[in-house]
C-alpha cells in the first residue's frame, strides 16, 4: 500500500482525481508526514495498551487502511482537502504495520530463529515493491484505476484478515 501510494500517488491523484501536479505532490507529502505519527503511535499503543502484541495492532491499523483505501476508492471527484484528508488517514493507519511486522514477526518465532523471522519480512516487503511499482501500473494501464483500488482494497482486507489470525499469540515466543 505505502510503496503503490509513493510510486503511484501522484499520477492517481491527478489523472483519476482530477488534481494538479504540484497538489498531488504536496498530498502525497501528507501521506508520509501521518504515515510517521501513526507509526509513532502505532508502536507506543503496541507497549502501552497491548503488552508487546504487535500483531493485535497490525491488525487494527490494517482495517483502518482498509476503511480509507475504500473511501479513497469511492470518492468521485472529492475537493483536494477530502481527498487529502482521506489519504492522510491512510496513511496514518498504513505505517504501523510496516514499522511493526518485523517486530511481530520476531516476536512470535523462538528465540533462534527471531532474527530470520525479522530478515524475511523485510524481504518481502522490499519485493512488494516490485508490485506496487509494475504491477499497479499495469492494471491502471489496462483494466483502470476503479479495478486497481479494488484489488488494493481486498488486499488490504487479506492483510488484516492475516493478522487476525495470530490475534490470541504470545507476546513473544522466546520460552522455547
Amino acid at each position: 500500500m505505502r510503496y503503490g501510494v509513493l510510486d503511484w500517488g501522484p499520477t492517481i491523484l491527478s489523472e483519476w482525481k482530477g488534481v494538479t501536479l504540484a497538489k498531488a505532490g504536496w498530498m502525497v507529502a501528507g501521506f508520509e508526514i501521518a504515515g510517521i505519527i501513526g507509526m509513532l503511535l502505532a508502536g507506543w499503543a503496541t507497549d502501552k495498551f497491548f503488552k508487546g502484541k504487535a500483531i493485535r495492532v497490525c491488525f487494527l491499523c490494517m482495517i483502518g487502511v482498509s476503511i480509507f483505501v475504500f473511501i479513497f476508492w469511492k470518492l468521485e471527484h472529492p475537493p483536494v482537502w477530502l481527498a487529502s484528508l482521506v489519504l492522510m488517514a491512510a496513511g496514518f493507519f498504513i505505517y504501523g504495520p510496516q514499522a511493526l511486522i518485523g517486530i511481530a514477526a520476531a516476536n512470535l518465532a523462538t528465540n533462534k530463529a527471531a532474527a530470520t523471522a525479522g530478515g524475511f519480512t523485510g524481504l518481502f516487503g522490499y519485493a512488494s515493491t516490485i508490485v506496487s511499482g509494475w504491477c499497479l501500473g499495469y492494471l491502471a494501464q489496462h483494466f483502470g484505476w476503479d479495478l486497481t483500488f479494488e484489488i488494493l482494497f481486498f488486499t488490504s482486507i487479506i492483510g488484516a484478515v492475516t493478522f487476525l489470525f495470530g490475534w490470541k499469540a504470545k507476546a513473544h515466543g522466546y520460552e522455547s
